[in-house]
Formats: structure tokens, C-alpha cells, sequence
């Protein structure tokens, strides 16, 4: 097997950590001391394609496969001292834009697909709850039918960008007895909707930069257009999303870590 970089992959490594040095780094440390989110860098990575690496083209995207999604995100790591913004674009890629990508409806697509790959909208996970721990189905956000739609209720903790975000891809229990087993479904909820605030924010000992906190859901009401995929497709979204975050995460920080060594090697020189 060859692990070589493609021509096209080199390039757009070239292009990521140029970009990510010139304009990610300056004035990170009194960003982190004051748990600063850089909106205006944000908005940069956005013009840049960051948020949309394996979006289709059509909806707003770079189109890039895995593999190149992951090249991407390894040189936002090394170019970028921001480690927290760099976790923000990826908990935003990987945990929610990917699962409108996979499994969202046409009309989900291009109503949400090109602004959270450009970055004017930013979207937060709300999966874990206080008390679940490890066993995130055994969550008690529950949404129920009520009329044409559903009515949500429920508390989300640990959510990265929850204290900025636009969007929610919310996960609820839609049948108890089912379960783990086709009883949890996703909907996507937008900011302003009555009933859908962020809760408390957390400090941190690092990654200031990229905000979590609670997201409260105080009797939602959204339309079935609202609902991902169908009733009890929550399990097999939150895997696939999961598969992609642990793998391009993890590239992000080996670019990371790649920086910190070749750093203290020149401190220690």
C-alpha cells in the first residue's frame, strides 16, 4: 500500500497549514487566557472550505473523500496553535454536518449544507446528558408527536459550540422500549425556536478558545421536517459520525502533536 500524498493532496496541505499560519495563530494566547471564540477566524476557515471538507460540491462543499478530509484537518492541526477553534470545526464537521451529508433529506441539504460549510452557521452535537455518562442511550430528552411534529424536552451537557451555535442536531428518545434499538431518532433544531437556549457555559483547562456548555430543550415544538432519516434512525447517525470524528480528530491531533514536537526540539536545540 502506498501511504504517499496524492499531487492534489499535497497541495491542499500546502494551502491549509499556510493559511492556518498566517491567520489562525496570532493572538491565541490571550484568546485562551480570556475563553475568547474567534467568530472573524471562524468565518475565515469558513471561506477556506474548513467546514465543508467532504460536503458535495452541489451543497456548498469541497467534495473531498475521507482520506482527504483527514490530510485536511492533520495540516489545520500543525499550521494552527488555535487547538481549540481546530476542535470546534471538527466537533461541527464531524458530528453534525456530517450527518445531514449522509442522511439528511434534499431539502435538509440545501437549507442547511451550504452555511455550515461556508461558516456563517455554526452547529453543536447534543448527544450526552447529565447523568448518562458512557451510556448516551439511556439518555431521558424525549420527543414526542404532537400534531404534525414533535414536541422535545430534555437537557444536553458537554456540547461543543453549544454557547454560539446556530444549529442542533439534537438526539431524543422517540420509543423507550425500543431503545438502543431504534427508539432514539435526530432532529435538527434551530436557534430562536421557542423552548431552545444555551444553558450554562463550562471552563476548561485548555481549549478555551472553543466554547461547551448545556443545551436545554424546554418543550420544543418541531415539524416532521425537522426529523433526520426517520423515526429510530438515531443509532446508526450517531455511529457513522462517530467513526468519522474518532479518525479525522485523531489526524487533527497528530498534526498537533507533529508541531509540539518539532517545536521542542528547536526549544531544546
Amino acid at each position: 500500500m502506498d501511504f504517499a500524498l496524492t499531487q492534489d493532496q499535497q497541495i491542499l496541505r500546502d494551502e491549509i497549514v499556510a493559511f492556518a499560519r498566517r491567520e489562525l495563530t496570532e493572538g491565541v494566547i490571550e484568546r485562551d487566557r480570556n475563553q475568547e471564540f474567534p467568530h472573524d477566524l471562524w468565518l475565515k476557515c469558513g471561506e477556506m472550505g474548513l467546514q465543508g471538507l467532504p460536503v458535495p460540491e452541489e451543497y456548498g462543499g469541497l467534495g473531498l473523500d475521507p482520506v482527504s478530509t483527514a490530510v485536511a484537518l492533520e495540516a489545520l492541526g500543525y499550521g494552527s496553535a488555535d487547538s481549540g477553534l481546530s476542535f470546534s470545526i471538527c466537533a461541527h464537521l464531524l458530528a453534525c454536518v456530517i450527518p445531514i451529508t449522509m442522511h439528511g433529506s434534499e431539502e435538509q441539504k440545501r437549507k442547511y449544507l451550504p452555511k455550515l460549510s461556508n461558516g456563517t452557521m455554526i452547529a453543536v452535537n447534543a448527544m450526552s446528558e447529565p447523568g448518562t455518562g458512557s451510556d448516551a442511550y439511556a439518555m431521558k430528552t424525549r420527543a414526542i408527536r404532537d400534531g404534525n411534529g414533535y414536541r422535545i424536552n430534555g437537557t444536553k451537557i458537554w456540547s461543543t459550540n453549544g454557547p454560539v451555535a446556530d444549529l442542533a442536531i439534537v438526539y431524543a428518545m422517540t420509543d423507550i422500549e425500543k431503545g438502543y434499538y431504534g427508539g432514539t431518532s435526530v432532529f435538527l433544531v434551530e436557534k430562536g425556536q421557542g423552548g431552545f437556549m444555551p444553558g450554562q457555559k463550562f471552563e476548561k483547562m485548555g481549549l478555551r478558545t472553543s466554547p461547551i456548555g448545556e443545551v436545554v430543550l424546554d418543550n420544543v415544538w418541531v415539524p416532521d421536517a425537522a426529523l433526520v432519516a426517520g423515526e429510530g434512525a438515531g443509532t446508526n447517525i450517531f455511529t457513522q459520525s462517530m467513526e468519522w470524528e474518532r479518525v479525522c480528530i485523531g489526524a487533527k491531533h497528530c498534526g498537533t502533536m507533529q508541531r509540539l514536537l518539532e517545536k521542542s526540539i528547536d526549544y531544546a536545540k
